[in-house]
């Protein structure tokens, strides 16, 4: 089965037809979303989700053995149990998830009943050339949620601006159109701001655009601490020109990676902060840490220590300096701890 287009997966949604297992792939993650939640809609039938009906598993902490264990183990109070993987791109080994797939007596679609488990696994890519990946895309809904082409971004305006009750007017969408960085959940964003001061005409005329940097600045952050370094590679020039922009920037990492390294020197010692911790950001430095030892935050302290130097003492802009702060301190090909 070749990929599917996430249009037939959501026709088959709707119709109440889901399948055992989805692979859903690609950086715009807003579509992911939306994927994730009709499937969710469909399986659990409107039921709030609980202990019993779904489970959420990370694919960087589990092997393809746990994850295919869960597959395999049915829903305590019976009906159909969701299971979500995430980072399905850093499972070791896919054998384990190849033969559950093959040894599954139904992979198309059919009624939720037909199933006691649905799998979807969320990845940020997939190679079809491995063999692994030629099986999945067989037996398993293989679905791109692709950044959207320039031509077709207009519709996705027009969804998200009717979704929330907007209506926009052609400079807006004009506007909108044109932002850069562009992505589902930028233009959702704005929409956002529009529609808190749609009936405000002078405040309508100025919303859009004046939070990009804080959403593209947060982005950069993440890609940096979750050492990722296409998507960090993708926001470096919107920080690395200006000197105004450059500083604030590397204050806000500075003091992420302060509570970051105390996180992972409490892991290495075993012991407890008796600071309490805004729930933000430990959601984010429970993510964060597990890319970082304390050798490899010490590098990445040094490094910013560098551009800090550079910028304060030569007034130059640190594009070559940002660069290598992200190559630098990209996780090896055999995992962040090696």
């Amino acid at each position: 089965m070749p990929k599917v287009e996430p249009k037939l997966i959501q026709k088959e949604l709707d119709s109440g037809k889901v399948r055992p297992a989805y692979w859903i792939f690609g950086p715009e993650r807003m579509k992911s979303r939306e994927l994730i939640k009709r499937i969710q809609k469909t399986v659990l039938k409107d039921e709030a989700p609980n202990d019993f009906n779904f489970e959420k598993l990370d694919g960087s902490e589990l092997s393809a053995e746990a994850i295919v264990d869960s597959a395999q183990s049915f829903s305590m109070m019976g009906g159909v149990k969701l299971i979500l993987i995430r980072n399905a791109e850093e499972i070791k080994n896919l054998d384990a998830i190849v033969e559950w797939l093959k040894a599954l007596p139904k992979t198309d679609a059919g009624a939720v009943d037909d199933f006691s488990t649905v799998c979807v696994f969320v990845a940020k890519s997939f190679d079809g050339r491995k063999k692994a990946s030629k099986v999945i895309q067989d037996l398993a809904a293989a679905i791109p949620c692709e950044e959207v082409q320039e031509q077709d971004r207009e519709p996705w305006i027009d969804y998200l601006a009717k979704r929330r009750g907007i209506t926009l007017k052609p400079d807006e969408r004009l506007l909108l159109r044109g932002l850069d960085p562009w992505s589902l959940e930028i233009v959702d964003q704005e929409l956002g701001k529009v529609e808190l001061v749609q009936s405000d005409e002078t405040l309508r005329s100025e919303v859009i655009l004046s939070g990009v940097d804080a959403h593209a600045r947060d982005e950069f952050i993440d890609a940096l601490f979750s050492r990722d370094e296409a998507r960090a590679l993708k926001w470096m020039h919107l920080f690395s020109e200006e000197m105004e922009v450059q500083l604030p920037v590397l204050g806000l990492i500075a003091w992420n990676l302060r509570h970051l390294k105390l996180v992972i020197l409490e892991q290495e010692t075993r012991s407890r902060s008796p600071e309490k911790r805004n729930p933000y950001l430990m959601k984010n430095l429970d993510r964060w840490k597990k890319h970082w030892d304390f050798t490899s935050i010490q590098n990445f302290e040094h490094e910013l220590f560098k551009i800090d130097f550079s910028l304060k003492n030569t007034r130059l802009t640190g594009r070559g300096l940002w660069s290598n702060v992200i190559i630098q301190n990209k996780p090896h090909p055999e995992g962040a701890r090696a």
